[in-house]
């Protein structure tokens, strides 16, 4: 295990949601599911690297899977938004962590697992535990000063 891979996660996530938290993106429609679709994009990028088509192919077919979910988590509400999102962001670690078994990609570092896996848990279940916990009087509140601006 990559310790400072894990840590590093866990420090860049901790700093998204507080940034989200702070800035406002956190209720905002498209904040949390854009970053759900960008991580596929980074096993595309390792493929490419590579220079491995076979990896590029099947990093896309999977990426698609993510993109769908950030997809519909867009079209959704807040609360199902962020359930959407959360869950989708597990999977997504679940995916790091069960990578090497379905295919391997000869780009990815040694230390993604530790890094990607970090960040997608403890986003997801940060997700999970704001679509439970954050009322709806407050998201109501937030999409009704969004379409005001």
């Amino acid at each position: 295990m990559n310790i400072y891979a894990l840590t590093i996660g866990i420090a860049i996530v901790t700093y998204v949601i507080i940034r989200f938290k702070k800035t406002r993106l956190e209720r905002t429609k498209w904040a949390y599911p854009l970053f759900l679709a960008s991580f596929p994009v980074y096993y595309f990028a390792f493929a490419i690297y590579a220079k491995n088509t076979q990896a590029l192919g099947y990093e896309v077919l999977v990426g698609l899977i993510f993109f769908l979910i950030a997809f519909v988590a867009f079209k959704s509400r807040n609360k199902t938004s962020a359930l959407l999102v959360g869950a989708g962001s597990i999977l997504h670690g679940v995916y790091d962590a069960y990578h090497d078994l379905l295919f391997v990609n000869p780009g990815t570092p040694d230390w993604w697992l530790e890094f990607c896996g970090s960040i997608d848990i403890i986003l997801g279940l940060y997700l999970i535990y704001y679509a439970v916990n954050v009322p709806d009087k407050v998201l109501k509140q937030d999409a009704q000063t969004a379409r005001a601006s």
